[in-house]
């Protein structure tokens, strides 16, 4: 699926889970606790690109927050507990110009904010272990990157349940859909 499809313009989406404790607590007051520190990241993420010339310019960011979703993890060898899983799509007029530093600039400062809820360096070659936090980057705009720090859009974003039916959650806000029906479709 092409982002073109999901008719989103001028948008950032960032994943969250966890699925064990953190220095906050539980997984739940852990993304409680992480909800504002994310929003004020992209805030000043978003601040430093901004000139003199622009600052009346300066645009409010509209932060579309899911629900969060229970989800048994994925991929993994070894048991784990259930994660929560949530997203936000942030829109803006004014986002930083698409470049490779400014979305590892941004990266960094998620990473940070997981180091800080007490996220621990994943050994090498182990992948997919359980989190105290876990943000990702599933895509900026129409920006493309392939790198080993980073790769935009996720390139596995779309075939995980956590994330897209948090997506749909919140497109669907803006949408009117009506059920229809035919008494053809139905079942007898």
């Amino acid at each position: 699926m092409e982002l073109s499809n999901l008719n989103i313009k001028n948008g950032l989406c960032i994943s969250l889970g966890a699925n064990i404790d953190s220095k906050f607590g539980s997984p739940i007051e852990s993304l409680l606790v992480s909800k504002p520190k994310v929003e004020e990241i992209i805030k000043e993420w978003g601040d430093q690109s901004i000139t003199k010339k622009e600052e009346n310019r300066k645009s409010k960011l509209n932060f579309l927050w899911s629900s969060i979703y229970e989800t048994s993890p994925h991929g993994v060898e070894n048991e784990q507990p259930n994660y929560l899983n949530t997203l936000v799509l942030v829109k803006s007029n004014y986002f930083p110009k698409p470049s490779t530093k400014n979305a590892k600039l941004l990266l960094k400062k998620l990473k940070k904010l997981e180091i800080f809820f007490g996220r621990e360096k994943t050994p090498k070659g182990k992948k997919w272990l359980s989190r105290c936090l876990d943000l990702d980057v599933l895509w900026w705009e129409d920006f493309h990157i392939i790198d080993k720090e980073l790769t935009l859009p996720h390139p596995r974003y779309i075939n995980r349940n956590f994330v897209i039916t948090p997506l749909s959650e919140i497109l669907s806000r803006s949408q009117k859909i009506k059920k229809f029906e035919d008494p053809r479709w139905s079942i007898t």
